[in-house]
């Protein structure tokens, strides 16, 4: 599940242990409804239960853990109206950065976004979905940082991880079946940012945030 037998590095082992445990679901290696055994995570990454059971917590209130009064913890189940107002918090959390952050890009910033579209284009396993999905986040990631603004990047990364999540679970195919797509709407994402158009570059953002829950929209309506 998260890495048998393997010791934790000396940072946090709560963050550690959030951190595993938190890819595990947002890739779909943990199904929503799973029941989450402390004491078998205890025992395979060879802790204690203490760090487990803080992780547990931290990762219920990002909404992907859910506590049962004497039954224990469990993968969220995945609500659909929550995962909407996700996408549109995310776009917003996004939006409000590009205006702080646009008009000071420098050559630097755009040749490491660069950097990573390139990653995304060698991918050869189309299919490697933690990869692709890792690489994306990176993408977006950087520019949230780039703002200075602390509390943007954690918020952004609790709703991204609803997004991941959903994107795992219902298009779990779509880097696969799309990767050249995917190359060049980060290309073009670049390529706005490089006009050091405020307003357009917050439009393009949004339209490539909301892409996949529209998509989602469309299939659903036509079932």
């Amino acid at each position: 599940m998260v890495g048998p037998g393997k010791t934790l590095a000396v940072r946090s082992l709560k963050d550690e242990v959030k951190d595993r445990l938190r890819e595990a679901i947002l890739t779909g290696e943990m199904q929503p409804g799973e029941r989450i055994v402390e004491t078998e995570i205890a025992r395979s990454l060879g802790i204690s239960q203490v760090p487990v059971r803080e992780a547990l917590r931290g990762l219920e209130e990002e909404g992907l853990v859910r506590s049962v009064k004497y039954k224990g913890a469990y993968v969220a189940d995945m609500v659909l109206d929550e995962i909407f107002h996700a996408f549109v918090l995310r776009t917003q959390v996004e939006t409000n950065v590009l205006e702080l952050v646009v008009p000071k890009l420098t050559q630097a910033h755009f040749s490491e976004l660069e950097a990573v579209v390139d990653e995304m284009r060698r991918v050869v396993d189309d299919a490697n979905y933690v990869i692709q999905s890792g690489l994306d986040v990176r993408f977006h990631s950087r520019i949230i940082e780039w703002s200075g603004i602390d509390i943007y990047l954690r918020i952004w990364r609790v709703l991204n991880g609803h997004v991941r999540r959903f994107v795992t679970l219902m298009h779990p195919t779509y880097f696969s079946e799309n990767h050249d797509a995917v190359v060049g709407q980060h290309e073009g994402l670049i390529a706005v940012l490089r006009q050091k158009d405020v307003e357009l570059a917050k439009r393009t953002f949004a339209d490539h945030i909301m892409f996949l829950w529209e998509r989602y929209q469309l299939h659903r309506s036509k079932e």
